[in-house]
């Protein structure tokens, strides 16, 4: 099923004005993924999106647990959805791509990302960071281990890319260390 077919065949998904997307490998979820969920706005319609980093190599071996990153959201969150159908494509999949086909398909709704400080002070530098960054109304940021910085160069940057992009700091948690990498290492 495509983004937009789950999208269209869910009435509170279809009739949001915005949807906010937290996409990543989660390869495995961990506490700092679940504590970016719970710092969103309980209002905000999420959309949990599990995918392959167009950075990175593709992995045979996966510790993204769906039914667990069900189990985290759908306990913390009234409007949280996961959309499974990017894992099965098995190919790098850029955030631009299908944001660019949600803002065609839906130009009247706001799309935003969900994202740790960490991806925020990259998005620049994703692929077609420029497209992406235009066609989103909003990135809302977790903290972790923010440098106060960096923070205030990436806000400056991102607003000469996309002047009409709202960056929004939802706050500090206490898992901002986890890291999913240090976790694969243990479990490989």
């Amino acid at each position: 099923m495509s983004l937009t077919t789950f999208i269209n065949s869910n009435e509170t998904l279809k009739s949001a004005q915005e949807l906010v997307f937290f996409a990543g490998s989660f390869n495995p979820w961990h506490s700092g993924h679940s504590s970016c969920v719970e710092l969103l706005p309980n209002e905000k319609v999420l959309i949990v999106a599990p995918d392959h980093n167009p950075f990175k190599e593709l992995v045979a071996k996966k510790h993204c647990d769906l039914s667990f990153i069900e189990k985290e959201i759908l306990t913390k969150r009234e409007h949280a959805f996961i959309f499974d159908g990017f894992l099965a494509l098995n190919k790098k999949n850029p955030t631009s791509a299908w944001i660019s086909e949600l803002k065609t398909e839906f130009a009247h709704k706001d799309l935003s990302l969900l994202l740790g400080f960490d991806s925020f002070a990259s998005i620049d530098r994703w692929t077609n960071a420029e497209d992406l960054l235009n066609k989103l109304s909003n990135l809302y940021v977790a903290s972790r281990m923010d440098d106060p910085s960096i923070k205030e160069e990436q806000v400056l940057r991102l607003k000469q890319i996309a002047p009409n992009l709202n960056i929004v700091f939802l706050g500090r948690h206490p898992h901002e260390e986890v890291s999913s990498t240090k976790l694969r290492q243990k479990l490989d």
